[in-house]
């Protein structure tokens, strides 16, 4: 299988899973209190994390772009910011001017995160290390420079 393939299938499985989850808070949490906005936002962010965690372990965890964990999961997690700010317009579009179930502006505002966020987090969250990258060299020539003068 070709590894574009590959990854595509495990982020839309990882994708998927985490999906499920906020689904399941997101629907709980509008039957029990209503307000399907700040029910989807909290639902959201509780899927960020599953969503990370997985996608780190299955889906991109190997030949990454040097950078430190932290900074990689709060670029995941500003990618997310962005997919609920889309998230919340979209049902707020779709709830209150065109009058559809919360569910269904749910499902329109997941497919356009997905496919949004799949290329922002393949170019810049998760970027690959490649021979050709231009900041993976200019990360390893600095290193490189810094060792030379200490050594």
């Amino acid at each position: 299988m070709h590894p574009k393939v590959r990854e595509v299938l495990l982020y839309t499985g990882v994708n998927l899973s985490a999906t499920i989850v906020d689904y399941i808070i997101f629907l709980s949490l509008t039957h029990i209190f209503g307000l399907p906005i700040l029910q989807s936002v909290i639902a959201y962010a509780i899927a960020t994390i599953v969503n990370y965690t997985l996608t780190r372990k299955f889906v991109f965890h190997r030949d990454l772009f040097p950078k430190s964990e932290h900074r990689r999961f709060l670029e995941f997690v500003a990618t997310n910011v962005v997919g609920l700010l889309i998230t919340a317009v979209v049902i707020w579009i779709t709830v209150h001017n065109m009058n559809l179930p919360p569910i269904e502006g749910k499902t329109i505002s997941v497919l356009i995160c997905f496919v949004s966020l799949y290329y922002v987090r393949t170019r810049i969250v998760f970027g690959k290390n490649t021979a050709g990258s231009s900041d993976a060299s200019e990360a390893m020539q600095s290193e490189a420079s810094r060792s030379s003068r200490v050594g």
